[in-house]
């Protein structure tokens, strides 16, 4: 379940007598309660949930053990509740809050005063994952990699982009996800070289690469997984990136290991991609946290210093794009583990062809 101890150990850590969160990934993440328009206020001694008439008779069946208050006056009532549970120190989400938010909530009770404003609140609690959280995630990955089983028998019947990404979205359904995880990139030929395609009604081009990236959610946490598929007989470069992004990722994996230095991750794609000669087609980091977002901290990245924490769940997903010819990216999910590298995705990184 979430990690509400060290939330409210954060909290008297910080001097604050309370935490005012707006973020709905946060709540959601203390609550396991989905709603579009809620808001939590925690104490040393309380838990209160704000939520307005679409929510509340729901909120107060599910969240038993918090204090669920009905928002019938909008800003007017938050401001009321924060005077009268907040404290005379309220913490924020001063990175989700927008100007004209923090301009209505604060124009009253010397609300101004008493908010202090935070970056991230909660970001190291959430990017190590309780052993549930990871046994949802691992769920989620397997529903995906199904999807994956199921969509590359379909390519054949498909005409365009879109059509292959329609099918995807009817396999999340058909894998008891509830959504994608974020829009599906289907990318044919020369569109793989651009790592975040918008899928279009182009053709799907034979002799050719196509790269799908795609998620599903599942109880409110993400998959993320990305394959290209090698259709037909394609240019020998082509499928000489494709073994070099799997060696980069094989070998990024490798040192994947709780106490590392991030960027070690990183480097070590970077470098075996670089001695091929195709590091400057190379873009984007090696890889991102994942959990209730789609991307979360940390960054795996070549210039972060931090050491793997433990538990920490991201993907690895290494790329070379070459432009107006195509491109390469393979990505997993994966856990640190004090003992080294923990693979969720189960669909193995050898080249899938389509004849």
């Amino acid at each position: 379940m979430p990690k509400l101890d060290q939330i409210h150990n954060k909290i008297k850590n910080e001097n604050l007598d309370s935490f005012f969160f707006t973020s709905q990934p946060n709540i959601f993440y203390m609550t396991y309660f989905h709603s579009s328009h809620a808001y939590i206020i925690l104490t040393s001694s309380q838990k209160i949930f704000i939520t307005d008439s679409r929510y509340y008779e729901g909120a107060k069946e599910k969240l038993k053990d918090w204090d669920v208050l009905l928002l019938e006056k909008g800003i007017e009532q938050l401001k009321q509740f924060l005077n009268e549970y907040g404290g005379k120190k309220i913490g924020f989400e001063k990175d989700k809050t927008t100007i004209s938010f923090y301009e209505k909530i604060t124009d009253e009770y010397q609300l101004k005063e008493r908010l202090v404003g935070y970056d991230g609140f909660l970001d190291e609690i959430r990017m190590t994952k309780t052993e549930e959280e990871i046994d949802i995630m691992r769920e989620a990955v397997h529903k995906i990699d199904n999807v994956f089983s199921k969509i590359k028998n379909e390519i054949k019947n498909c005409k365009t982009e879109l059509e292959v990404r329609r099918k995807i979205i009817d396999f999340i359904f058909e894998e008891g996800g509830t959504g994608e995880s974020f829009t599906t990139i289907v990318a044919s030929g020369e569109h793989s070289a651009i790592p975040h395609w918008e899928t279009s009604d182009s053709p799907i081009k034979w002799n050719n690469l196509l790269l799908i990236d795609m998620g599903l959610i599942y109880k409110g946490y993400c998959s993320d997984f990305t394959r290209t598929l090698i259709l037909g007989k394609v240019d020998p470069e082509l499928e000489k990136i494709y073994e070099i992004v799997k060696e980069a990722h094989l070998e990024a994996a490798s040192v994947v290991k709780a106490g590392v230095p991030i960027k070690e991750i990183d480097l070590k794609a970077r470098e075996i991609i670089e001695k091929y000669g195709y590091g400057d087609y190379f873009t984007h980091s090696t890889g991102h946290g994942i959990g209730v977002e789609i991307h979360e901290p940390p960054r795996i990245y070549k210039n972060i210093d931090d050491p793997l924490k433990e538990n920490t769940v991201f993907t690895i997903e290494p790329g070379i794009y070459l432009p107006g010819k195509g491109g390469v990216r393979l990505e997993n999910v994966v856990v640190a583990r004090k003992e080294g590298v923990e693979v969720l995705t189960k669909t193995p990184l050898d080249k899938v062809i389509i004849s």
